[in-house]
């Protein structure tokens, strides 16, 4: 019976879980089945899925090389704007070249013009511009503009008039007026003769003749003398007859060059009121060295070798028996010499005291004014720095109202600024010598007081110590 339900215990748990096997495979190929209708689904909407991309992917290949292709055809436009880019660049180059070289002309073609026109102006002036003269002075404003590129047109018309002008003149021309002598300054009646860009002038009497030049402010022209031309050369001229006539090939560069240069007093007028100033300066320490020179002679002091005898005779023999050797001697050193002996009978320290009071007295006297001398000639040449400085800020001021176009306009203020430099350090530089020279010279002579001094004390000493021990 026992085995029995042993049997059976164990028999009941398989057969459960037999049951549960059975239970559980069913469920498998339950799961199975589904699973394998998912897959076919799945393969079907994939096969689905792989037709529908096939479809789509002819256009979008067509649309991708469409892309492509104008991709290529963009960078090939880019590649050929920036071929004309560079040849635009290139073009751009060569006509601000063209341009700049055509300015260039233009600026040479006005400036000859202008130039033209001043020739004219300076050799005839009043005598030949009759209706001219106001066309010429709007030509001359709009070939110098301020602040402005010249006018084209008006240098054309400029050397247009003047080839007229010179067609005209080539016959030659006679024009009775007054001229001034431009060395004599005197008024002269006479015959002005124009020829070709040339005028003379003939004195009614033959004896003033020369070129011609005539001033902007319209007063009377000037005559300037003309070497190796001669009055009977000048008479036939005026005569209408034939004649050598000199010509000037500078175009009246060479008078307008000799009188800008002048003379030293125009050369110092340059310098404006910082040139007086140096000037005053530089004459003050003129006088001031002449009167040195002159306390310096005063200071006389012999050489070491005509002082010896003297002192070898005060060792020896005392202050009596030397004043006799005091004759042959300078000023100054006669009077050291002569303080010495009134007082040698006198303490050293009193002796030496009299003496010292002397040279000190000398020092004081000739050293006066050397110190005044040495500031003269350091300030002289920051003077010209400050006429220097005034001289630019004038030029600069020109430029700011006239341009840089006329050169005439700023040479004031650029020789005031060169000129008082030129001034300060005329006047710095032989100050500096004189002082320098002075100074020494006076050193010197007091340095040789104070030796003899020296000397004539110890001098004095010997002669003491010689008397006690007789």
């Amino acid at each position: 019976m026992i085995r029995l339900t042993l049997i059976a215990a164990l028999l009941a748990p398989a057969a459960l879980f037999a049951q549960e096997t059975q239970a559980f495979d069913a469920k498998l190929v339950e799961v199975a089945l589904e699973y394998a209708e998912k897959i076919e689904t799945a393969t079907e909407d994939l096969n689905t899925a792989r037709t529908r991309i096939a479809e789509d992917k002819i256009p979008r290949l067509n649309q991708l090389r469409a892309t492509e292709d104008r991709i290529l055809q963009a960078r090939a436009d880019m590649d050929r704007q920036r071929i004309v880019a560079g040849n635009f660049e290139a073009n751009r180059a060569r006509r601000e070249q063209e341009a700049d070289a055509q300015r260039l002309k233009i600026s040479y073609f006005a400036t000859s013009a202008a130039e033209g026109l001043t020739t004219w102006r300076n050799t005839s002036g009043a005598l030949g511009l009759g209706d001219w003269s106001t066309t010429i002075d709007n030509l001359r404003s709009k070939l110098d503009p301020a602040n402005a590129d010249p006018d084209v047109t008006a240098a054309a018309d400029t050397a247009e008039m003047i080839l007229l002008r010179v067609k005209a003149a080539l016959g030659g021309q006679s024009v009775a007026g007054t001229a001034v002598s431009a060395e004599g300054r005197d008024l002269t009646q006479g015959q002005f003769i124009l020829v070709g860009p040339e005028s003379f002038f003939v004195s009614n009497d033959g004896t003033v003749i020369g070129t011609v030049r005539t001033r902007d402010d319209g007063s009377t022209p000037l005559i300037y003398a003309i070497p190796g031309w001669t009055s009977a050369q000048a008479s036939a001229l005026a005569a209408g007859q034939v004649s050598e006539v000199p010509t000037d090939v500078t175009g009246g560069k060479a008078l307008q060059l000799r009188e800008s240069q002048g003379d030293w007093i125009d050369h110092i007028n340059k310098g404006g009121v910082v040139g007086y100033v140096i000037l005053g300066l530089g004459a003050f320490a003129l006088l001031t060295s002449f009167i040195k020179l002159l306390d310096l002679r005063k200071l006389s002091v012999d050489a070491p070798s005509r002082t010896m005898a003297l002192l070898e005779h005060v060792a020896t023999k005392g202050a009596a028996a030397s004043e006799a050797l005091l004759a042959p001697l300078h000023a100054t050193s006669r009077d050291l010499f002569a303080t010495g002996l009134r007082h040698m009978h006198k303490p050293k320290e009193v002796l030496e005291e009299h003496l010292h009071a002397l040279i000190l007295r000398e020092r004081l006297h000739h050293e006066r004014w050397l110190p005044l001398l040495a500031v003269i000639a350091a300030a002289s040449p920051l003077l010209g720095l400050l006429g220097t400085v005034v001289g630019m800020v004038k030029t600069f001021t020109l430029i700011t109202v006239f341009g840089t176009g006329n050169a005439g306009k700023l040479s004031s203020g650029i020789s005031e600024a060169l000129v008082t430099t030129e001034l300060g350090l005329c006047v710095a530089i032989p100050t500096l010598v004189l002082h320098g020279f002075l100074s020494y010279r006076t050193q010197k002579n007091l340095s040789l007081l104070e030796r003899y001094a020296v000397e004539f004390v110890t001098a004095s000493e010997d002669h003491r110590v010689s008397q006690t021990e007789a």
